[in-house]
């Protein structure tokens, strides 16, 4: 490649949620250069970034904001469009910038009309990912309330881990709670409970409640550590519990009376070590047998 960009422009920066910055993030680790936002067009050290945009994502003030700025621009700039709607940002951009790629034909057509040296792109698929061929000995799985999840039990059974001789993976299911949204808090509590488990982290994203049944099935344990204490109304234990998994949490004085360390359940501040195969499917089977009974039509029933 002989054109030396050194910063690629994207409006959004969460590649789980949005793909043109999944696109971006691309371009940019292939370069070897930071992914900036829009603003990072004034600093004096960008020398020939690669706006790569779709106009049809920004908002309205965000398109203002980097219009003035692109207006006061005097060093060079290349241009990816992801969309073309004949703007007055990208009939502006389309005129001023070194290089123009079109990302689908339709587009570079229509971009040919105003300039003649439009280059034709696409957007490349994902790779095929890299599985190790060998599974785990120890299959760990939590979920929950992103919002939730407190990483201070994560630590100590990480710890527990790596001091024994057992591989192992941990997965995590993370549900959105109603009136938040997918931000980048939401995906980094994959990221800080994999500093634990030493990468040993597959982020699942959301799942549905039958492939969460799928996971829970054929995992060995489970993981839900919280502030105070495991609780009554815990559903995502409650729920491992009946598929007969083995659940690693820690209990206060109001937890469940039943939940009891190495009979039902086991207090993550308890563990001396991980628990052996057995003992997590003899926890596991007597988890299920405290929960058995604990249906809706039982709840009901409290009412008398």
């Amino acid at each position: 490649m002989t054109v030396q960009f050194d910063r690629v422009i994207s409006y959004h920066q969460n590649v789980h949620t949005c793909g043109v910055a999944r696109f971006n993030r691309g371009i940019a680790d292939q370069l070897s250069v930071e992914m900036s936002t829009i603003s990072a067009i004034k600093d004096s050290d960008c020398e020939h970034p690669l706006i790569s945009i779709k106009r049809s994502e920004m908002s309205e003030s965000d398109i203002k904001q980097f219009h003035l700025l692109l207006m006061n621009r005097t060093k060079p700039y290349s241009v990816i469009f992801h969309d073309f709607s004949e703007s007055v940002l990208e009939l502006d951009l389309l005129s001023s910038a070194k290089y123009v790629m079109a990302l689908n034909r339709d587009m570079q057509k229509r971009l040919t009309n105003s300039r003649s040296d439009i280059i034709l792109g696409f957007a490349p698929g994902a790779q095929p990912a890299l599985f190790d061929e060998v599974a785990p000995e120890l299959r760990l799985i939590t979920f929950g309330m992103a919002h939730k999840i407190n990483a201070l039990g994560y630590a100590a059974v990480g710890q527990l881990l790596k001091s024994g001789e057992r591989t192992y993976q941990l997965e995590i299911s993370s549900a959105l709670h109603e009136g938040t949204q997918f931000d980048d808090d939401f995906f980094s509590v994959g990221d800080e409970i994999s500093e634990y488990f030493g990468g040993n982290v597959d982020f699942l994203g959301f799942l549905a409640d039958s492939e969460v049944s799928r996971r829970l099935s054929m995992a060995h344990a489970m993981l839900a550590f919280f502030p105070k204490g495991v609780r009554e109304n815990n559903t995502s234990v409650l729920g491992a519990m009946a598929h007969g998994l083995a659940v690693i949490t820690n209990l206060d004085e109001l937890s469940p009376s039943w939940m009891k360390h190495q009979e039902t359940i086991f207090e993550v501040g308890q563990l001396k070590e991980f628990p052996s195969m057995e003992q997590l499917a003899v926890v596991g089977r007597a988890g299920r047998d405290a929960v058995r009974g604990l249906s809706y039509a039982a709840l009901l029933a409290k009412f008398g």
